[in-house]
């Protein structure tokens, strides 16, 4: 019988240095681990040394995802079988929910290789569990298209399923394009259609707000200026 390591997947804080959104067992896993495919190595350099990990930096085989070369990235996997645990790590949040990691955990599952996941934070998640909407039956639709005469259409569609399927629509944006995206859905949606924006989320800033469209317009849209940004209707 062969020997073979697992894929552990590690969440990371959606805020920066916040490690304590982590799990205990997260981090004991964590702290044995040496071999890890991250989405940007910077940054999980910086999540590994801030979670506190027992080895030096440097010591560690820190190899990023490459998307346009999922040879490379399967030939790293390799070390596995070898009988070496290999963690994956995205920018924020889980891997593999709006993050890359889906396309290595799927080589673990065609190769009959453990996977583990941890339980983290997740903006999608919380923001859905803090919306007051629907959790039985939800889409998350990644981006938007972000030119209006595409995104219009689209945001009516939404609308449409959240109000006669009863099915939570969410989606996120580039925090720098948040005004662009509340005055469209103030201008597109219907009066009593429910909207929710969370803002920040797990921050000391951080704002959840569901209220209908009509009492969206009385909101400070400049407020939300690049800031992280979950968007849900119900």
């Amino acid at each position: 019988m062969s020997i073979k390591g697992r894929i552990i997947l590690f969440p990371c804080p959606i805020v920066d240095g916040k490690i304590e959104s982590l799990s205990p067992e997260s981090l004991v896993s964590l702290h044995a681990t040496t071999h890890f495919i991250v989405e940007r190595a910077k940054t999980a350099r910086h999540f590994i040394k801030a979670a506190g990990h027992p080895q030096p930096i440097s010591s560690l085989l820190i190899h990023e995802i490459i998307d346009e070369n999922p040879e490379a990235n399967e030939a790293f996997a390799e070390i596995i079988k070898t009988g070496v645990d290999v963690g994956i790590i995205s920018e924020a949040g889980c891997p593999g929910i709006a993050d890359p990691g889906a396309e290595l955990v799927d080589w673990a599952h065609r190769n009959n290789i453990e996977v583990i996941p941890h339980v983290g934070p997740s903006s999608i998640f919380m923001a859905l569990m803090s919306s007051g909407m629907s959790g039985q039956q939800f889409t998350f639709h990644g981006y938007l298209p972000n030119k209006k005469p595409d995104l219009v259409p689209v945001l009516r569609k939404l609308e449409s399923a959240a109000q006669h399927r009863r099915h939570t629509q969410i989606w996120m944006e580039t925090p720098y394009r948040n005004q662009f995206m509340l005055e469209s859905c103030i201008q597109t949606l219907q009066d009593k259609t429910r909207l929710c924006v969370a803002c920040d989320i797990n921050a000391p800033s951080q704002s959840i707000i569901t209220q209908t469209v009509a009492a969206w317009r009385k909101a400070d849209l400049a407020s939300y200026h690049k800031r992280p940004t979950i968007y849900l209707i119900g």
